[in-house]
């Protein structure tokens, strides 16, 4: 049975940030893999949903990388992959929740 995905604001807004820097930075075509991408990554979560490295324990939130630099974040509730947001590995942000 596969899950269906519901995006949130966060994960919504974060990855339309960096879709439009990776086409003002390196154009369209990288802009498209990066889509490309997440789609992918998303179908086969939709499919595998422990695919993904588990981040935080006692949330369930797990962590796939879907570019070099950048990993989605998710968690399943019931039916639904919950899509939570995508960050950039080389922010502070991430390097704090990893200590």
């Amino acid at each position: 049975m596969s899950l269906r995905s519901l995006w949130t604001r966060e994960a919504e807004s974060g990855f339309k940030e960096i879709a439009d820097h990776l086409e003002g930075e390196w154009g369209g075509l990288v802009a498209d893999a990066f889509v490309s991408d997440v789609v992918h990554t998303i179908a086969m979560l939709e499919v595998f949903p422990n695919g993904g490295v588990l981040e935080v324990i006692d949330l369930g939130i797990r962590s796939i990388p879907v570019a070099r630099q950048v990993r989605l974040f998710y968690r399943i509730d019931g039916d639904r992959l919950i899509i939570l947001e995508f960050i950039d590995t080389r922010s502070s942000r991430y390097q704090l929740m990893k200590e």
